[in-house]
């Protein structure tokens, strides 16, 4: 039970109502043994205006990028606990932006992000912006996007275990750029990986994506029931672009690694949006699935806690669409 609550929950197996930790042969208080945070972090924010960037130099953008983490992403690596993002807003919000950040008290850690910037600064001839802050780290982790009250929105999630390709990024191009203002929120964010994640086994947890390079989310987000069909049309449709090459979903091999299970999107169960023959099952848990079931049939063999994307007994399961049942949250 435990091994799947480490990536494999999601509503699975029941409700957690309190969590008691202790790693074998410990002692002591909890206090003095836990990992400390860094006292304060140093971050910088590098962006662009859409309006500076014409299709070529997007292009050109995303592969430096994808280049710059691609060789940084191991452990070896003095960037080895960097934490970086890349922001691209639809053309309607205006702006594409970078933010990356390293412990303020790490050697270097100004010296190593100048020079991150300069990089990917000097990918393209256009103008650019970029700012810095030292902050405490308690500040720095609790900011976040305030979506507005009763917000809709639709997420679909990727693992890449390698940067995108210049068709790829001609896709988010050509998308980034489709519709008018209804899509100002609406956006595609990825976050790197690799590192300490990528050195645990993939069934060391039931999380099994220890082998990717950034995470992605697509993302459309709305506010009224009207822009319904148009929004959900402007993801689905770039996400399956983006994976054409493989039946319009991530399926794990050289490039993609699967999908984030806390990203749940029922239209990896659905045919008419997942042509790979490849199971849901198989995107979100790799080969991690049929413990997971085991788990499930010895806690839950009733199918008590369910929803489209949940695990189920193995008798119940199917790669069919799963049937409907509750849902959790508004995915």
């Amino acid at each position: 039970m435990w091994w799947a609550h480490t990536g494999g929950g999601g509503g699975t197996f029941g409700i957690v109502t309190r969590y008691l930790f202790r790693s074998p042969g410990a002692s002591g208080a909890p206090g003095g043994l836990l990992p400390r945070p860094p006292a304060a972090v140093r971050s910088v924010s590098l962006g662009w205006q859409w309006q500076d960037l014409d299709r070529e130099a997007f292009v050109r953008l995303l592969r430096v990028h994808g280049d710059w983490h691609r060789r940084h992403a191991g452990l070896d690596s003095p960037y080895a606990e960097l934490s970086s993002g890349l922001t691209l807003g639809h053309r309607a919000s205006g702006r594409i932006t970078v933010d990356a950040a390293l412990d303020a008290s790490r050697p270097r850690a100004e010296e190593l992000l100048d020079a991150f910037v300069a990089e990917l600064a000097g990918a393209v001839a256009a103008p650019y912006t970029v700012t810095g802050a030292t902050t405490p780290w308690l500040k720095s982790v609790l900011g976040g996007v305030q979506w507005p009250g009763g917000a809709r929105f639709k997420s679909k999630s990727t693992l890449l275990r390698t940067p995108w390709t210049d068709r790829q990024a001609g896709v988010l191009h050509t998308h980034l750029n489709r519709g008018g203002e209804e899509f100002a929120t609406a956006g595609v964010y990825l976050t790197f990986l690799g590192g300490r994640i990528n050195t645990v086994r993939p069934d060391a947890t039931a999380m099994p994506h220890r082998d990717c390079l950034f995470s992605v989310v697509h993302e459309a987000l709305w506010g009224e029931e009207r822009q319904t069909g148009g929004q959900l049309a402007w993801v689905r449709e770039l996400y399956r672009e983006l994976h054409a090459d493989t039946g319009g979903v991530p399926v794990p091999g050289d490039a993609n690694g699967g999908a984030y299970l806390n990203y749940p999107d029922t239209d990896l169960a659905d045919p008419r949006w997942n042509t790979s023959g490849v199971p849901w099952s198989t995107l979100y848990h790799r080969g991690n699935h049929r413990r997971l079931q085991r788990a499930k049939e010895r806690w839950d063999p009733l199918d008590l806690f369910r929803h489209a994307l949940s695990v189920r007994p193995p008798e119940r399961f199917s790669n069919r669409r799963p049937e409907p049942g509750p849902t959790l949250g508004t995915h």
